[in-house]
């Protein structure tokens, strides 16, 4: 009779630990939903416009209108909030909670140039774990859009080259004017600076992660790389290009056999990338019925460089903290039951053990 009413305790025991174990899996499994729920992570940058730009919004809508979309391939909870800069200057006030500042080609007048007090909070946004995102454009007939270095290279260089000593490469003979990169071979519509680049090949984040980029329809100047560190990498055009000046002065680069249009550096918690072309990403003509950033994979490559830019990638299929609860949690109770069953079994052989002496 004891026996029988040991077995039943440990029957009615079991069934009560099951049951614990399906509601506490039932209830951590809706934790996510209910409870705790991961929250959205707003990132914030700040588009310049008050440094006599020409590619300001209006120009670059299909680049910044398809960032939120394109940021839900990496999580749904992830959210872009665009600022723009119009007017002022850079200070730590309107710099301060953003995470990247896009400055797109400036304009050529003298007050189109950073001050010395927007330079500085750049810079110590920058220091600050800020990424920036620069972009010049090739030397052209049209004075708006034709790239002008001056104010680009007077930031880079403030500082004793605090950013780099890589430059945007300008004219020979008239510093406010950039150069423009040629490749016989590699003209689309009948035009050699329109540069269509396939089977483009590189081991870098921005040129491997989102997308993967191969094929980029250029229209650039070129940039300087100087002596700079190791760590940099860059987007480079085929050994038959080279850069011209306005007053048709050819430069060929017979050191590293090719020119740059694409730099990109990070230093400390700071990235920074440089392009040699506004123009490739903006919403301009380049035929009767199709954009410049609608080209190739130009759009892919700009949303590659600003997911870097704000430290999304190169990123790694993490679990979530929750899940990872979750498994703990389950884990911890399914040691309690099996711990409480063996405990069970144990007391009921002990006991079966101990009748059998007192019969004997």
């Amino acid at each position: 009779m004891k026996r029988k009413s040991i077995t039943k305790i440990a029957m009615k025991a079991s069934k009560f630990v099951l049951l614990l174990l399906y509601l506490t899996s039932f209830f951590i499994t809706m934790l996510p939903i209910t409870a705790i729920g991961e929250p959205t992570t707003e990132y914030v940058i700040l588009f310049d416009e008050s440094h006599g730009q020409f590619f300001t919004r209006d120009y670059m809508i299909k680049a910044i209108d398809a960032l939120n979309e394109m940021v839900t391939n990496i999580s749904e909870d992830i959210h872009i909030k665009i600022l723009y800069h119009s007017e002022g200057k850079f200070n730590s006030t309107n710099l301060q909670g953003v995470d990247l500042l896009i400055i797109t080609n400036p304009g050529i007048e003298d007050e189109h140039i950073f001050t010395s007090s927007e330079i500085d909070a750049i810079l110590d946004f920058a220091e600050l774990g800020g990424s920036l995102f620069v972009l010049s454009n090739p030397l052209t007939q049209n004075e708006s859009i034709t790239g002008h270095p001056l104010p680009i290279n007077e930031l880079l260089s403030a500082k004793d080259d605090r950013l780099t000593s890589a430059r945007i490469r300008r004219s020979s003979s008239n510093i406010s004017h950039s150069t423009i990169i040629i490749d016989d071979y590699l003209g689309i519509y009948g035009n050699d600076s329109y540069l269509s680049i396939t089977n483009y090949e590189s081991s870098h984040v921005i040129f491997d992660q989102e997308h993967k980029i191969e094929n980029i329809t250029l229209y650039s100047t070129s940039i300087l790389l100087g002596s700079e560190e190791t760590s940099v990498a860059i987007g480079r055009t085929p050994i038959t290009s080279y850069s011209v000046s306005d007053d048709y002065t050819i430069f060929r680069d017979i050191n590293t056999g090719f020119l740059t249009w694409l730099f990109v550096k990070e230093t400390g918690s700071s990235r920074l990338v440089i392009s040699g072309s506004s123009i490739m990403f903006s919403d301009l003509k380049i035929t009767e019925d199709e954009t410049w950033v609608e080209q190739s994979q130009n759009l892919e490559l700009w949303f590659n460089i600003v997911a870097w830019l704000l430290k999304l990638t190169p990123y790694e299929k993490v679990l979530p903290a929750v899940l990872s609860f979750q498994y703990f949690a389950l884990t911890v109770v399914g040691l309690s039951v099996v711990i409480f069953s063996l405990s069970i079994l144990i007391y009921k052989y002990r006991s079966y053990r101990r009748q059998r002496i007192i019969k004997s």
